[in-house]
């Protein structure tokens, strides 16, 4: 019993350092962004779709089924939407580095959404092959975002 109080006290002392990371960037994840954070990061951390490692957080979805996540674009069963890349130091190359083994380990299309204005995410994610596929409005305030996808590679 003791063992496992341990490890639901390290659990929820990773969930609180994760929740800090986001709030370093709050142009990023406004307020109200918060709401449901910690659920879907214990949520996240149960179906293994998070990586928390070196001041970096990166969490995904592969869907299990063809999911729309626009009018025109549709992600396909086994086909990853990239939810969310934080790093706790911005600028070290440690958010390059597991972002770019995880888009290796996974051989399959990528998906993510991002806010229109982010810039330096959106030249991130051009530098590590995705391209923009459309257009999306973020939450009840409406902020402009953009759908990237990066094509699975082709395989000899």
């Amino acid at each position: 019993m003791a063992e496992q109080t341990l490890v639901e006290n390290d659990l929820h002392e990773k969930v609180t350092e994760i929740i800090d990371i986001f709030k370093l960037y709050p142009q990023v994840f406004p307020g109200g962004y918060y709401r449901f954070l910690k659920g879907r990061l214990y949520n996240k951390i149960d179906r293994n779709e998070l990586i928390y490692k070196k001041g970096v957080v990166l969490t995904w979805t592969k869907y299990k089924r063809k999911t729309k996540i626009s009018p025109n674009i549709s992600i396909l069963k086994g086909e990853i939407k990239v939810n969310q890349l934080v790093n706790k130091n911005q600028g070290n190359g440690m958010a390059r580095k597991i972002f770019k083994d995880f888009l290796n380990k996974h051989k399959t299309t990528f998906y993510l959404d991002v806010k229109k204005d982010n810039i330096k995410a959106i030249n991130f994610y051009k530098k590590n092959n995705f391209t923009v596929v459309g257009e999306k409005l973020f939450g009840k305030s409406q902020i402009p975002g953009l759908i990237m996808k990066r094509q699975c590679p082709i395989t000899l």
